[in-house]
């Protein structure tokens, strides 16, 4: 069948987990509720990451092993990237081979998206920190899989104008939100996943809207108890469209495998059996951008995500978002203007004493994500040889002042505000980077734990075990410097 008469399908997977890492030791600290596995990152490996790259379907009386990611588009978080070298190397590999054969198979465009570095909440950012997180991004991403990013995932889909012309400003052609995150004008009355043209300026961008009937009755039905009930509901919703059309699923790519304990092997059939059909193409958004569909216009009119009734409130207020139970989500906003005012003091640290040595303290900072990923000691030697920094002590200062940033960055993983409350695995991720950045900036003047605590201490925990997060702070930098002894 020509290309004029196929409707396009595109699954995506949005994979991430925060860096759950000890900022001082690179450990990750036993987490029993992960049981019978070591800590949560061993065992969404096994059951989702390790589970894609060999799924298992049964044909008959033949096993059949695939590689999930060839045929699906998706991002992997760069702290989880950074994990799974170390951890999970052959699942590494599988990805990268997969996005390199996808590369070769849809003419020069590859499955894979970049995310913004850290998962933070975008609009939540200042303007500089929008560039750093999609710069780091890009960058990590390009060190990966050797090739620039097309498409970019926003981490909790969450986005505004700014956001938008940040991402376009930096060379991306696409994104993807949910149908309610703005006004999507359909050029013809189509109801097309996209891409639909966001434009700003001398500024654009592709934005595709997936299809929420179909990525809840994956993330929230009984879609992956059946991969071929599934493809026949995927192809009933395409041939519904006319020729040209796109529909796209997007769903946390944990709900392969960890979240629906058949996800892996079910979805492997569902792709079988959408890629043997001739009037559709199981395809990626790379390949659909390069065939200049327009399905229409995009505005966006505030800030929005695909998790939250209220714009991003979500990450820095109780807005009534959370998983369950009677519980105040009152922590949020004191936990966010704490980070907030971490965050304040290292910049402020940061463009005084770089400026000192460095001609370009910014683009030095947006260049430094490569001497965190690449680790090739002939990497750093030329970083500072463009600069000119030849002196030793100059050299460590801007090392740790490097350091110093990444940890302010690492305590905004929006998982941190995502559940109901602090006290859990999430939360600590971001108290133990927020003591690593401050620590740090006591390298070169005078501390501000001190008042960090004086704001900690009124946030109170829903849970019995734990008085507030100064003393949660506390307990968990102790814990940390008794691990180092």
């Amino acid at each position: 069948m020509t290309d004029q008469h196929r409707r396009y399908v595109i699954i995506h997977g949005h994979f991430y987990q925060p860096p759950r890492e000890s900022p001082w030791t690179g450990l990750i600290a036993p987490e029993p509720s992960a049981a019978p596995f070591p800590n949560w990152n061993e065992r969404i490996l096994s059951e989702c990451y390790a589970a894609n790259a060999h799924a298992h379907t049964m044909d008959g009386h033949v096993v059949r092993i695939s590689n999930n990611y060839q045929s699906l588009n998706f991002d992997f978080g760069p702290t989880l990237m950074a994990w799974l070298v170390r951890h999970g190397r052959s699942v590494y590999r599988s990805i990268l081979r997969a996005d390199a054969a996808s590369v070769e198979r849809h003419g020069g465009h590859g499955n894979a998206m970049a995310q913004s570095y850290n998962h933070s909440i975008l609009p939540l950012l200042s303007a500089a920190d929008k560039e750093i997180q999609i710069g780091w991004g890009i960058e990590d991403f390009a060190f990966r899989f050797k090739r620039p990013p097309e498409g970019m995932w926003l981490p909790e889909c969450a986005a505004d104008a700014q956001t938008l012309e940040a991402v376009a400003r930096a060379g991306i052609k696409y994104v993807i939100l949910a149908p309610w995150q703005g006004e999507f004008r359909p050029a013809s009355g189509g109801d097309s996943s996209g891409p639909f043209i966001w434009r700003r300026g001398d500024l654009q961008l592709g934005v595709f809207r997936f299809d929420s009937d179909l990525a809840g009755f994956v993330s929230f039905g009984d879609a992956l108890n059946d991969g071929a009930r599934l493809a026949n509901r995927i192809v009933e919703r395409a041939l519904a469209h006319p020729p040209g059309s796109v529909v796209l699923i997007a769903t946390d790519g944990e709900t392969f495998g960890h979240h629906k304990k058949a996800g892996a092997a079910e979805l492997a059939r569902a792709l079988s059996l959408l890629a043997q059909r001739d009037d559709l193409e199981l395809t990626n958004c790379g390949r659909v951008m390069s065939l200049g569909l327009e399905a229409g216009s995009f505005e966006i009119h505030g800030a929005s995500a695909w998790s939250c009734q209220h714009g991003v409130e979500r990450w820095r207020a109780d807005c009534g978002c959370r998983l369950g139970g009677d519980t105040s989500q009152h922590w949020r906003g004191p936990l966010r203007e704490a980070m907030e005012f971490v965050k304040r003091h290292a910049d402020a640290l940061y463009d005084s004493l770089a400026a000192e040595v460095l001609t370009d303290p910014r683009q030095a900072l947006r260049e430094s994500i490569r001497l965190a990923i690449d680790p090739d000691a002939a990497t750093v030697e030329q970083f500072f040889a463009r600069r000119a920094l030849t002196r030793e002590a100059d050299r460590n200062r801007v090392l740790t002042l490097f350091e110093m940033q990444r940890a302010a960055h690492a305590a905004f993983t929006s998982c941190g505000w995502f559940f109901d409350d602090f006290g859990g695995l999430e939360g600590r991720i971001v108290l133990r980077w927020a003591a690593r950045a401050v620590e740090l900036a006591a390298w070169y003047a005078p501390s501000i734990e001190p008042e960090l605590l004086d704001r900690l201490r009124p946030i109170q925990s829903n849970r019995r075990d734990i008085a507030d997060a100064a003393t949660l702070y506390l307990s968990l930098k102790t814990r940390e410097a008794r691990g180092r002894i």
